[in-house]
Order: C-alpha cells, then sequence, then structure tokens
C-alpha cells in the first residue's frame, strides 16, 4: 500500500487566516504546504514547502497540531495533517507563480466558503474553539 503524508499551515494573525489563491477561473483558496518528503518530518516538511510556496520561513518549534485525516481509495492511503503558527508578519509573496495568483490575509469565515473540506474543517475547528465564548 502507498501512504502520502501532506502538511497544511493555518497561518493566523488574531482571527485572520493566511490564504493562498490557486490560479483558476473560479476562486479557490488552499493553505501552505505540500508532500512531505521520504526522510523528512512533518514539522520540517511543512517549512520546506512554505518557504517554496509563498517565501515564509516559519519556526517548526512554534507549529501546533490541529487535525489529521486519513483518507483510502484503492491501494493508497493519504494523510493529511494540519498545524497553526502564529504569524505577525507581511513578509511573504507567491513564489510558485504557476500554481498560484496571491497570498493574502483574510478573515477566517470569509475564507471557508473558497477552502476544500478538509482545510475547512481544520479552520473551523481552530477558530471555533480559540474564539469559544466562556
Amino acid at each position: 500500500m502507498k501512504i502520502i503524508e501532506k502538511t497544511r499551515l493555518l497561518a493566523v494573525n488574531e482571527n485572520q487566516l493566511l490564504v493562498i489563491e490557486k490560479k483558476n477561473t473560479v476562486k479557490k483558496l488552499t493553505l501552505a504546504g505540500g508532500v512531505k518528503k521520504r526522510n523528512e518530518s512533518l514539522e520540517a516538511s511543512l517549512v520546506r514547502e512554505t518557504l517554496e510556496e509563498i517565501g515564509l520561513c516559519i519556526n517548526s518549534n512554534t507549529l501546533m497540531h490541529v487535525i489529521s485525516k486519513v483518507k483510502t481509495k484503492q491501494a493508497t492511503t493519504t494523510m493529511k495533517h494540519h498545524f497553526v503558527a502564529v504569524v505577525k508578519t507581511s513578509l511573504f509573496k507567491v513564489v510558485e507563480t504557476e500554481k498560484f495568483k496571491d497570498v493574502y490575509w483574510c478573515y477566517w469565515e470569509d475564507a471557508l466558503p473558497f477552502l476544500d473540506k478538509e482545510d475547512k474543517k481544520a479552520v473551523k475547528k481552530y477558530f471555533k474553539s480559540k474564539f469559544k465564548k466562556k
């Protein structure tokens, strides 16, 4: 069985989320991240992918795991791991211009309709627990 592990970054600043807009005719947002290489930790993979995609350097020691999702289809198991990092900068830009149109901060609730199902679930889980009324 083939196993693919993917990582995604919820870069947050208060109630804002850093999103990447895909090149597409229909608006579609994603989070920084990608596929883990063989001898790489999940955190190292996320640091590398974030730097490659949007030029943002994050510290792996500040990452907090939010949720993982496992999906099996035929002979392939895909695991998607979401991590949070508090980011207080706007020093980022699209590096992979062939894939992405823009990268920017937006309110997390505004991003939800444009994220895929797993990203949406992770974002909701993080922000709803963070801003839960006490």
